[in-house]
């Protein structure tokens, strides 16, 4: 579904960033991972290359400033990547390979103050080894709030969406606004039609794993729209670009896309390719999911027509989604070729989880998790289980969540085994939200920092991280090793 804004788009992005606490209970700010089910990728067979934990002895001060930057190629050139594709960040599926096994990156969501005025974020370093969170800077006597610290990213620079992802031994920083297309704006007034909407240039950034070296790699402008996601290879970096438009119609506003195009940055050379149209010509709205090998898997609800905005927003889009279908598919990158996978018919509720070999879904309240083999379309039933709304993955396991209190079942992708684990947050009660893994731990959010209110909610002054072994995790044993914590971990 696509999600509704207010009729006053502020409002909504003040919201998103200090939510109330909630009775549930609930947790102010972001709560992802202790909300709706998650409908995830990940591709656990192209692991993250193992680096030395930084921050290093040297430091340099961040090049934001690019040489001559490079355009949209219009020529044909020959396709640049290779290796196996990995989903490095997607947004609105709550998948970012923000970390190494060394460790996990993240910028605050609290702005400090520069000498100059301008505000900024932090970044911030959870180092697996000595369980410390620190700035991710090298200069013991550095302060952490000037323009010249690889701390430091001003925010007239590094938009509040920018994105995070550690890839091929560097740390990518994707800048950009967020993508609204699918959004809604109610009672508006004016006459119909269609305006384009004028795209904030997107960049993206690269830097060494300790933080020095900053540099723009690659701007993309020329008034498209990047959406939310990222995806790597051996060679680069795929993200998908696409003009986006307001059409007013019967007094409400909708963002709509069209000429949506998969794009390769190398991120060799900087120059960005135009791949393949995501515009499939058959109606449906393709989401890329997940990857496998060298193709990248879509899913998309298929309405037997072309269904306009104004329609999925209206009230009464029941039957609508009763003669739709759920469509997994593959499409691969260097050939263009696209394969139907997978369809169940008229789901109303689903979830999934996508990993390097297989789709993992689930109908909501159907007691029964289905596995699709993403080479060859073969089905079969993972297991039956009536907590089947999937939260997502860790390691090989899928995780399920018991919402009567709040625990989770993990469920082994190989043999279909379940183990509970009786593990909640500990101040409130909520569900474990995960941040990182290595090859035998996880990094979870395990306890807060919080003052309850006469309602039962809660106000959230921060976070608290620790480790825990997957085996312990899996089986529930309470053996978290707590995070020595700089930041609120907000």
């Amino acid at each position: 579904m696509k999600k509704l804004l207010c009729l006053v788009l502020s409002l909504g992005l003040l919201l998103s960033l200090c939510g109330c606490g909630e009775k549930e209970p609930q947790e102010t700010g972001d709560v992802s991972g202790n909300g709706w089910p998650v409908q995830t990728s990940r591709n656990p067979d192209t692991s993250i290359a193992p680096t030395s934990s930084p921050p290093a002895d040297q430091t340099a001060a961040p090049e934001d400033t690019p040489a001559d930057g490079p355009e949209t190629s219009e020529v044909d050139p020959a396709p640049g990547g290779s290796g196996d594709l990995t989903l490095l960040y997607h947004q609105q599926r709550q998948v970012s390979h923000s970390y190494t096994d060394a460790g996990f990156y993240h910028l605050t969501r609290e702005e400090i103050r520069l000498p100059d005025g301008r505000s900024a974020r932090q970044l911030l370093y959870v180092d697996f080894a000595t369980q410390q969170e620190i700035y991710l800077c090298s200069d013991a006597s550095c302060t952490h709030n000037t323009p010249d610290c690889t701390a430091v990213y001003p925010t007239d620079t590094f938009a509040l969406n920018t994105a995070l992802f550690a890839w091929q031994d560097s740390l990518y920083i994707l800048s950009k606004e967020q993508d609204q297309d699918g959004t809604a704006v109610m009672g508006v007034l004016g006459d119909s039609g269609s305006t384009p909407v004028e795209a904030v240039p997107t960049y993206l950034y690269r830097a060494n794993l300790d933080g020095t070296g900053r540099e723009r790699i690659c701007a993309l402008d020329g008034g498209l729209t990047v959406e939310d996601l990222a995806v790597g290879d051996s060679k680069g970096i795929y993200l998908v670009t696409k003009r986006v438009s307001t059409q007013q119609s019967g007094g409400s506003a909708y963002q709509t896309s069209s000429e949506r195009t998969l794009c390769f940055v190398s991120t060799e050379t900087g120059q960005v390719q135009e791949m393949l149209s995501l515009d499939l010509g058959d109606g449906i709205d393709w989401d890329i999911v997940g990857c496998t090998g060298r193709k990248l898997v879509l899913y998309g609800i298929d309405f037997g027509r072309t269904v306009s905005q104004g329609e999925l927003h209206q009230d009464g889009t029941t039957n609508l989604y009763q003669q739709s279908a759920d469509v997994f598919a593959t499409l691969d990158v260097d050939s263009g070729a696209f394969q139907e996978l997978y369809r169940v018919e008229a789901p109303l509720s689903r979830s999934y989880a996508v990993d390097g070999r297989c789709l993992y879904y689930s109908v909501t309240g159907g007691g029964v998790i289905t596995r699709v083999d993403l080479q060859t379309g073969a089905q079969s039933t993972l297991c039956t289980i009536s907590q089947d709304a999937i939260w997502g993955m860790v390691g090989d396991r899928l995780y399920t969540r018991d919402d009567r209190d709040r625990t989770l079942y993990f469920i082994d992708t190989a043999t279909g085994a379940v183990s509970h684990c009786g593990l909640r947050e500990k101040s409130m009660g909520s569900t474990l939200r995960f941040l990182a893994e290595t090859p035998d731990s996880v990094l979870a959010v395990y306890d807060s920092d919080v003052s309850a209110r006469g309602d039962g909610s809660y106000t959230i002054y921060g976070y608290r991280y620790g480790l825990i072994r997957k085996e312990d995790l899996y089986a529930g044993r309470d053996a978290f090793q707590p995070i020595r914590m700089t930041g609120s971990g907000l």
